[in-house]
């Protein structure tokens, strides 16, 4: 591998060790749709290796979501994403087995409901974020100024 391919790879390797829990899920989701929509488009051209190799990429990420679930904390979201991620995964063997497109159409269309979920909530997160930083900005505001105050008062 060359040089420039050992940066890249170690940039992706950091950009992933920063990015908060959502924004990794997103990440996920992106991967499983990509995948899975190109093992339909190579059905369709009768390429079954990258069939194969495209929905076994798949199968692990929706695998690596499974193991993001935290059952003692998640609730009863847990494990309806547990059965979802379930269902999927069968959904997956069977048009690995079949060469048939319609099981991974119907995953497609969940990943993509469900990162669109995930979406909302990460927006949420950054304007919850916002909101909570705008007082903080006010009141550094507020102090500088009476700072500047004293400092003129006293100067």
């Amino acid at each position: 591998m060359s040089t420039y391919g050992n940066y890249q790879n170690a940039y992706k390797k950091a950009s992933v060790n920063t990015l908060d829990q959502t924004k990794l899920i997103i990440m996920l989701y992106d991967g499983a749709i990509k995948n899975a929509s190109f093992a339909v488009e190579h059905m369709k051209s009768g390429q079954i290796e990258k069939v194969h190799d495209c929905l076994i990429k798949t199968k692990n990420i929706v695998t690596e979501l499974m193991a993001t679930l935290n059952m003692d904390r998640g609730g009863d979201i847990a494990k309806n994403l547990q059965s979802l991620y379930s269902y999927m995964f069968s959904q997956l063997i069977e048009a690995n087995m079949n060469k048939k497109t319609e099981p991974v159409v119907i995953v497609i269309d969940l990943l993509k409901e469900l990162r669109a979920a995930w979406t909302q909530i990460n927006s949420k997160k950054k304007n919850d974020a916002k909101r909570q930083n705008t007082p903080e900005k006010g009141k550094m505001q507020n102090n500088q100024e009476n700072a500047e105050k004293r400092i003129s008062v006293t100067g």
